[in-house]
């Protein structure tokens, strides 16, 4: 016996055709029910994450933000190359997404000055410039990852829920040998991680490193550390 829907459906593939001949439906609701999952997985996973999206188009940033806060993310967007660096001494991020072609300072000149400033940020470069044949060069200067434009919204979405994960382990790179610079890089890092684990709570972070909240605070000055 064949099932033959009378009409199909204008949004969704309906039927596949299995050997016999039978015809398999896939509901709607079904594939409205797993679209619902997966969405809230990465809701989920972003537990309120900050990220900084550098991209000269406005349109665009508004289109990152819309994407990324109905993910759970804190999204700070910034079309001024300029004003990058100021904003990343002011503010703790998790994830920067960074365009290339931008006027001021191009995104290949702007990611080592990033990574030198925060070299455990991941960024991520995003633009119609990136391409297989420069993604060595792409990740020698420090890139996590790269996605062409135009981008799909789960490849966006894996790759920064990616890049979370590895800001997840305390390991880091250190830009000096200096004893004091030393314990400052890895204090940072400490305390930007206990911050995260715990939704940006002083008290837990506190808590979580086994120190007061006086002394956390503290530290956050000294270290510049500021959301």
């Amino acid at each position: 016996m064949y099932l033959t829907p009378a009409r199909p459906s204008k949004d969704w593939a309906a039927w596949i055709v299995c050997g016999g001949g039978d015809v398999v439906c896939f509901v709607r609701d079904t594939i409205d029910r797993v679209v619902s999952r997966v969405a809230s997985e990465y809701r989920m996973a972003s537990n309120g994450h900050r990220v900084l999206v550098i991209d000269d188009d406005e349109k665009l940033l508004g289109v990152y933000e819309g994407l990324l806060a109905r993910h759970g993310f804190a999204v700070t967007t910034c079309p001024d190359t300029t004003q990058v660096l100021p904003l990343l001494k002011a503010s703790a991020f998790e994830v920067a997404l960074l365009d290339i072609k931008m006027p001021g300072i191009e995104g290949t000149d702007l990611l080592p000055l990033i990574k030198k400033l925060c070299p455990d940020l991941p960024v991520i470069l995003v633009s119609a410039y990136c391409d297989d044949a420069n993604a060595g060069y792409y990740h020698s200067l420090g890139a996590f990852g790269i996605i062409p434009k135009p981008f799909s919204h789960e490849i966006l979405l894996d790759t920064v829920s990616r890049a979370l994960d590895e800001q997840e382990h305390i390991p880091m790179v250190l830009t000096s040998l200096s004893l004091r610079d030393g314990r400052d890089q890895l204090y940072r890092k400490l305390l930007l991680t206990a911050l995260r684990k715990t939704e940006w709570n002083q008290v837990k972070a506190a808590e979580l490193l086994g120190v007061s909240r006086y002394c956390l605070i503290r530290w956050l000055k000294k270290l510049g550390i500021s959301y």
